[in-house]
C-alpha cells in the first residue's frame, strides 16, 4: 500500500460505517426509510465531501467493514449497490453547479490521492471478487470511471494493464472481467491498437472460451471494438474498405455462431451481433449464406424458446434493413426467410376469450408469440426489399395458405397481405385487380377469425393502395364488406369491419359513396346498441369517418344521430366508457364540420356546454378523453369561427400547459428490471448505453404534440382574437423548436410561431412590442438554419422565417440578419453537396440497384424541398430589401451557379428561381451577372421537365419586364425557343400548360419591352403571341397578359387589331375564355376586360362572345357580362 492510500485509508476508517449504514439504508423497503436515506447521501455525503463519499463507496464494493458477514446475502447487495453508487456519483456535478452544463463531475473534482485510492481498490476487488453480481457491478463501475477519465483527460494506466492480464488469463472469470469493461470503453485498447493487432486478441478469447459467459463477453466487447474503431475511421456506405473490415473479416464466422445450451447468452450473442449488423451489415456480406443456414436453424427448433428464435430472425432482418441492396443480391436470403416467416403466422391458437372478450387490449398479451412477430417482420422485410423481391416468393405461397382446410393458414394469407402492401405497393398496384379478387372471398369465409382477418386485409389495402382502390374497386368492397357489420354472432368481426370502412372513407370519392350511405348508417346506427363497448366505440368512429367522407351530403343523418352521441356525452360517465366518450367527442364535432354552422347550430351550444362539463372534471392521466376533448373543442372553433372566441379561456390555458409539460425522464442500470417502476403501458421507452439505460415517458409526448397543433389551429381561425393568448403561446412554443425528443412538437412549434406574428399585426399590435418577440425568434431560427442538418426540420425552419417575413413586412428585415442569412445559406448548400456526393457513390456501390435508387430519391425530394423553400425565403428577402440584399448574397453568386447548372432537374431549378430574383429586384443592375445565369435561362427552356422549362420562361421574361435595355438581344434571341415551347404539340396538356402560359407571357413581356429594338419585328411576334391566347392557368402571369392586351387593344395596335379589325374577333375569343376560367382577378382589371369585350362585341356585328365559350361556362360570363 502507498503511503498516500494509507493516508486515505486512515481518514476514510472512521466513517466507512456509517457511509455503509447509508447505503444499506437505501436498499429498506420503507419508502421514508429509503427517503432519509437519500437526502443524508445528498447532504451529508455528496455536497461536503465527495472525496469521502467516493473513496468509502469504492472500499465498500470492494470489501464490506462487516469481515464476519462477508457472505451475508444483505452484504453482498451492499457491496453491489456500492459499486452503483460510485460510478453514478461519480459522475454528477455539485449541486452548487446543477445548472452549469460545463462545470466538471465530482470525480473530476476531487483531490488525485483519493481518485487513486479508489481506482486501486476497485483493481483489487476486480481481481479477487468472487461473487457474479458483485463482479459484474465492479466491471461496470471501473468502466464508468475510465469513461470519467476520459472525459476529464486523466490517466489510469494500471487498468490497460490490468486488462491485459485479464484476457491473458486462464481464469474464466478474470477474462469475463477484462472482456466486460472492454465492451462498455472499447476505446481503451481502441486508442493503444490497431485493427490488425487486437483481431488476434478477440479471436483468442473466442476460441479459448472455457464458460458461455466469457464467449458470449468475448463476443460483445469484439462487436464494440469494431463499431467503436469504423467510427473513428468514418466506415460508411461510401468507404467499402476499412482496415477493420479487413482485420475481422476472417473472425465473422466465430462471431455468428453463437453455440451454447444456455438460452440466454445465445439471446445476448444474437442482440451483439445486431447491434453489428445495424452499424455495419457488409462485415457479414462474405459470410451471410452460413448465417442465413444458421440462423434458419435456430428458427426451426422448436425446443428453443420464442424470444431466441425470434432474436435469431432479428439478426437477418436487421441486416437486410441496414444494407437491403447487398441482400436481395442473395437469392438464399428471402427464399429461406419469407417460408420460416409465413408458417409461423400460422402459429395460433384457437382462443374461446377471443371471442368472449370484452377487453381487445388482451390481445396484447399475444405480443411475443411467433405470429406477432412475424407479422410484423413480413412488414418490415416487405419496407427493406421491395416488391420485386418479396412477391414472387410469398405469392407463391400465399394461394397455397389460403386454400388450406386449417382457419390459421388461411388467416395467415390474409394477414401476409395485408402487412407487404405498404413496402410492396408499387408493384402490387398492378395487380390490385387480382388481389383484390383473391381476398373479397373471405369476408364470406366459414370461420369468424378468417372473416376477421379478410377485414384488416382490405382495410389495410384501402390505406396503402388509396385512391386506386377506393376509386376502382368501391362497389364490389362496399357490397361485401359493409353487410359483415350484421354478423351479430361475433362482434369482432362486426367491430372489425367498421373499422376497415375508416380505412375505406378517408379516401373515398363522396360521389361514389353517396349511394351507399342509406345502409352504411343504419348498420353502424344498429352497433350502437350492441352489447360489446368495443363494438360501440368503432361504430362511433366509423360513423365519425363516413360523416367526414360525405360532407353535406351526411345532413339528413344529423337529426337521428346527433342526439345519440349527445346522450352517450351526458350518461356514459363510467370508468369503462372512457374511450366510448372520447370517441363520440370526435364524432360529434367531426359531424358539425361536414353538415356546417347553420345544421350544427342545433346543437352547437348544447355541446359546448358539455364540452365545458368535461373540461372541469377530475381526470385520470391515462383518461383518453381528455386528447378527444383538445381536438373537439378545435373543431367547433372551426364550424362557428369568432363566436368560438368566449370560449378561448376554457380551452387555451390547459393547451398551454399540455404543450409546456416536460416528459419524465429516467437513467438506470442496463440489467435493472424496468417493468415494475417503468412498464411499458405507461409509456416508457428505453434505449441502452453502455452499463445504463435511458428512458423516456413518451405517452405526454402525443399530448404535447396534439396541444401545439392545437394551439396553432386556434391562432390560424382566430387570427386577431387571438391575440390575448399571443405572449404566453409564443413563450412556449419558441423553446419547442428545439425540442428533440418528438419531430412532431418542433414542426407544429415551427408552424405555430408565423401564425402568432400574425395575430398580432391584425391585431395592430405596436412594432416596438412585436420586435420583442421578434428578435429572439429570428436569432433562433438563424442558428437553426445554421446547425440543423436534417432537410426535413431545415426546410421548415426556411417555411417559417418566410412565412413570418410576409406576415411582418419590411420593418422586421435589416442587414444583420441578410448577412446571417447567407452564411447560413452557403452552409446548407454545402451540406447538400456532401450529401448528393455520397447519393452518387452509393450509386457506384456494389449493392445498388433499383429498390436502392427509390431510398436515394426519396432522401434527394427531402433535400429538393430544402432548396425549394430555402429559394422561398431568398425571394421574400430580395421582395423586401432589393438591391440592398444583392450586397450581401453576391459572394454566394458563384455557388447559385453551380447548382443552374446542375443536371438534376430540382437543383437547376433553384438555381433559376434565385437568379431570377436577382433579375426581379435588382433591376438593370442585375446585367452584371448575366454572363452567369442568362445563357443557362435560355438552355433550360429545351429541358424535358416542366418545372424547368416554366422557371426558365418565367426567368427570360423577368430579364425583358425588369432587366432593362442591356437584356433586349438576349430576350430576343430566346423568342425563337420560347415560340417552339408555345407550339409544340402537347403544349397545352395539363402537365406542361404552366410553362406553355409562361412562356407566352414571356413571349408578351418582350415584345412590351423592346417594340423599337432595330432588327427586331414585334409585330410578328405580337401576331404568335395573340395566337396563342388566352392564359387561363397561371394567374400572375394572366394578369401582366390581360393588362398588356388591353393596353394594346386601346392603342389600337395593327398587330392585334387587323386590317379593318379582322383580328378582333380573336380578341373576343381570349377575352370571353379568359373571363370563364378559374382565375380570380383584380376588381378593377375584370371590370376593363368586360368593358373590352362588350366593345369589341358592338364592334363586330353578329359577334356573340358566348358562342367561343363551353356551353357549361357560359352562364359564368352571361353574369359577368350582366346578359
Amino acid at each position: 500500500m502507498t503511503s498516500s492510500a494509507s493516508v486515505v485509508e486512515a481518514v476514510l476508517s472512521p466513517v466507512v460505517g456509517d457511509l455503509a449504514l447509508v447505503v444499506a439504508h437505501l436498499l429498506s423497503a420503507n419508502n421514508s426509510e429509503r427517503q432519509t436515506a437519500e437526502e443524508l447521501l445528498t447532504q451529508r455525503w455528496k455536497d461536503p465531501q465527495p472525496h469521502l463519499l467516493l473513496a468509502g463507496l469504492a472500499s465498500i464494493a470492494a470489501s464490506h467493514p462487516d469481515t464476519q458477514a462477508c457472505q451475508n446475502e444483505l452484504i453482498l447487495q451492499i457491496r453491489s449497490l456500492s459499486a452503483i453508487l460510485l460510478r453514478r456519483m461519480a459522475a454528477k456535478v455539485p449541486s452548487s453547479a446543477a445548472d452549469n452544463e460545463e462545470s466538471p463531475t465530482l470525480w473530476a473534482l476531487i483531490p488525485a490521492d483519493f481518485r487513486g485510492y479508489a481506482q486501486a481498490t476497485m483493481l483489487q476487488a476486480l481481481e479477487r471478487e468472487t461473487s457474479a453480481d458483485v463482479r459484474h457491478k465492479i466491471c461496470d463501475s471501473i468502466a464508468e470511471l475510465q469513461v470519467e477519465n476520459f472525459n476529464a483527460s486523466l490517466e489510469w494506466p494500471a487498468l490497460l494493464n490490468a486488462i491485459n492480464e485479464c484476457l491473458k488469463s486462464p481464469n474464466p472469470l478474470l477474462k469475463e472481467s477484462g472482456l466486460r469493461i472492454v465492451a462498455v470503453v472499447p476505446s481503451l485498447i481502441a486508442d493503444k491498437t490497431t485493427p490488425a493487432t487486437a483481431a488476434p486478441i478477440f479471436a483468442d478469447c473466442l476460441v479459448s472460451a472455457t464458460t458461455e459467459e466469457v464467449k458470449v463477453s468475448a463476443i460483445h466487447a469484439c462487436v464494440n471494438y469494431m463499431i467503436e474503431v469504423m467510427q473513428s475511421e468514418g466506415v460508411d456506405d461510401s468507404n467499402a474498405v476499412s482496415p477493420t473490415r479487413t482485420a475481422f473479416t476472417q473472425l465473422m464466422p466465430t462471431l455468428s455462431s453463437v453455440s451454447t445450451d444456455d438460452e440466454k447468452y445465445i439471446v445476448d450473442g444474437f442482440s451483439f451481433l445486431i447491434e453489428l449488423a445495424e452499424a455495419d451489415p457488409r462485415l457479414f456480406r462474405p459470410h451471410i449464406t452460413n448465417l442465413i443456414d444458421f440462423v434458419s436453424s435456430v428458427m426451426s427448433n422448436e425446443s428453443l424458446d420464442g424470444q431466441t428464435r425470434q432474436t435469431a430472425a432479428e439478426l437477418l432482418i436487421a441486416i437486410a434493413e441496414a444494407r437491403p441492396g447487398m441482400v436481395r443480391k442473395v437469392p438464399q436470403f428471402a427464399t429461406t426467410l419469407v417460408p420460416l416467416l409465413l408458417s409461423w403466422m400460422a402459429k395460433i391458437d384457437e382462443s374461446e376469450l377471443w371471442h368472449t372478450t370484452d377487453d381487445l387490449a388482451q390481445d396484447d398479451d399475444d405480443n411475443d408469440e411467433d405470429y406477432v412477430y412475424a407479422e410484423q417482420a413480413v412488414d418490415r422485410l416487405s419496407i427493406a426489399l421491395g416488391g420485386k423481391t418479396m412477391l414472387n416468393i410469398a405469392f407463391g405461397l400465399i394461394p397455397s395458405l389460403l386454400g388450406a382446410p386449417e382457419w390459421q393458414r388461411r388467416h395467415a394469407g390474409l394477414l401476409a397481405i395485408s402487412v407487404m402492401g405498404e413496402g410492396c405497393r408499387d408493384v402490387m398496384i398492378d395487380s390490385l385487380k387480382n388481389i383484390t379478387d383473391l381476398v373479397i372471398p373471405y369476408l364470406r369465409d366459414p370461420h369468424p377469425r378468417v372473416r376477421y382477418a379478410a377485414c384488416n386485409c382490405i382495410g389495410q389495402m384501402c390505406t396503402d393502395f388509396a385512391p386506386t382502390v377506393q376509386s376502382d374497386y368501391n362497389d364490389v368492397i362496399l357490397s361485401n364488406l359493409v353487410p359483415l357489420m350484421d354478423d351479430a354472432a361475433n362482434p369482432r368481426v362486426q367491430a372489425h369491419a367498421a373499422a376497415a370502412l375508416v380505412n375505406f372513407m378517408e379516401d373515398a370519392d363522396k360521389h361514389k359513396v353517396v349511394p351507399a350511405l342509406d345502409e352504411i348508417v343504419r348498420r353502424l346506427v344498429g352497433l350502437l346498441s350492441v352489447g360489446k363497448t368495443y363494438v360501440q366505440e368503432q361504430a362511433v368512429t366509423s360513423i365519425a369517418t363516413v360523416a367526414d367522407c360525405a360532407g353535406k351530403n351526411f345532413v339528413n343523418y344529423y337529426p337521428a344521430i346527433m342526439p345519440v352521441l349527445i346522450n352517450i356525452l351526458q350518461s356514459a360517465t363510467d370508468k369503462r366508457f372512457r374511450l366510448l366518450r372520447g370517441k363520440a367527442l370526435e364524432c360529434a364535432s367531426l359531424i358539425g364540420l361536414a353538415v356546417e354552422k347553420e345544421v350544427f347550430s342545433q346543437h352547437v351550444n348544447q355541446f359546448l356546454e358539455i364540452l365545458q362539463r368535461i373540461q372541469l372534471e377530475p381526470k385520470e392521466d391515462d383518461d383518453p378523453v381528455a386528447s378527444y376533448l383538445l381536438v373537439a373543442w378545435a373543431r367547433v372553433c372551426k364550424v362557428i369561427g369568432v363566436d368560438f372566441v368566449p370560449y378561448l379561456s376554457v380551452v387555451i390555458p390547459p393547451l398551454i400547459k399540455s404543450a409546456a409539460v416536460k416528459p419524465d425522464m429516467a437513467v438506470i442500470d442496463s440489467d435493472e428490471n424496468t417493468d415494475d417502476k417503468y412498464p411499458e403501458e405507461d409509456g416508457w421507452e428505453f434505449i441502452s448505453m453502455g452499463t445504463q439505460k435511458f428512458g423516456i415517458k413518451t405517452n405526454v409526448l402525443e399530448d404535447k404534440h396534439t396541444a401545439v397543433e392545437m394551439i396553432c389551429t386556434y391562432a390560424r381561425d382566430l387570427e386577431e382574437h387571438f391575440v390575448p393568448y399571443v405572449q404566453q403561446v409564443m413563450e412556449t412554443t419558441v423553446p419547442l423548436l428545439n425540442f428533440v425528443f418528438h419531430d412532431g412538437v418542433r414542426h407544429a412549434a415551427a408552424s405555430t410561431i408565423p401564425l402568432l406574428f400574425n395575430c398580432m399585426k391584425r391585431a395592430n399590435i405596436p412594432n416596438e412590442q412585436i420586435f420583442t418577440f421578434w428578435n429572439e425568434v429570428v436569432k433562433k431560427l438563424m442558428d437553426f438554419m445554421m446547425t440543423e442538418m436534417d432537410p426535413g426540420y431545415s426546410s421548415h425552419i426556411y417555411s417559417t422565417y418566410c412565412e413570418c417575413l410576409q406576415y411582418l413586412g419590411p420593418e422586421f428585415l435589416n442587414q444583420e440578419q441578410m448577412v446571417a442569412f447567407v452564411d447560413a445559406a452557403e452552409k446548407q448548400m454545402d451540406e447538400y453537396v456532401k450529401r448528393s456526393l455520397t447519393r452518387n457513390a452509393s450509386r457506384k456501390d456494389v449493392d445498388y440497384d433499383e429498390e436502392e435508387e427509390e431510398a436515394l430519391r426519396m432522401d434527394e425530394e427531402s433535400d429538393n424541398e430544402l432548396l425549394a423553400e430555402m429559394a422561398n425565403s431568398i425571394h421574400e428577402i430580395f421582395k423586401i430589401a432589393g438591391p440592398a440584399f444583392l450586397q450581401s448574397i453576391q459572394s454566394l453568386l458563384p455557388k447559385f451557379q453551380q447548382f443552374l447548372t446542375h443536371q438534376k432537374d430540382d437543383v437547376k431549378h433553384f438555381g433559376l428561381c434565385v437568379f431570377a430574383d436577382v433579375v426581379e429586384y435588382c433591376g438593370p443592375a442585375s446585367f452584371q451577372y448575366s454572363g452567369m445565369f442568362f445563357e443557362e435561362f435560355v438552355k433550360a427552356l429545351n429541358s424535358k421537365d416542366e418545372d424547368v422549362r416554366q422557371a426558365a420562361a418565367y426567368s427570360v421574361g423577368v430579364c425583358a419586364s425588369k432587366g432593362g435595355a442591356d437584356f433586349a438581344h438576349g430576350c430576343i434571341a430566346a423568342l425563337q425557343p420560347l415560340g417552339a415551347m408555345i407550339m409544340a404539340p402537347k403544349a397545352k396538356n395539363m402537365d406542361n400548360i404552366m410553362a406553355t402560359e409562361n412562356a407566352i407571357s414571356a413571349v408578351g413581356k418582350i415584345c412590351a419591352a423592346y417594340p423599337s429594338v432595330p432588327g427586331f419585328d414585334a409585330n410578328t411576334a405580337l401576331g404568335y403571341w395573340l395566337a396563342a391566347m388566352p392564359v387561363i392557368h397561371d394567374e400572375a402571369e394572366a394578369d401582366i397578359c390581360y393588362r398588356f392586351l388591353l393596353n394594346l387593344v386601346e392603342a389600337q395596335h395593327p398587330a392585334v387589331l387587323g386590317a379593318n379589325n379582322e383580328g378582333l374577333p380573336k380578341v373576343a375569343v381570349i377575352l370571353a375564355n379568359a373571363l370563364v376560367a378559374d382565375i380570380e382577378y383584380k376588381p378593377d382589371l375584370e371590370n376593363q376586360m368586360v368593358l373590352a369585350l362588350k366593345a369589341v362585341s358592338q364592334a363586330v356585328p353578329g359577334l356573340n362572345p358566348l358562342e367561343s365559350v363551353a356551353v357549361e361556362r357560359r352562364h359564368i360570363l352571361q353574369k359577368k357580362m350582366g346578359l
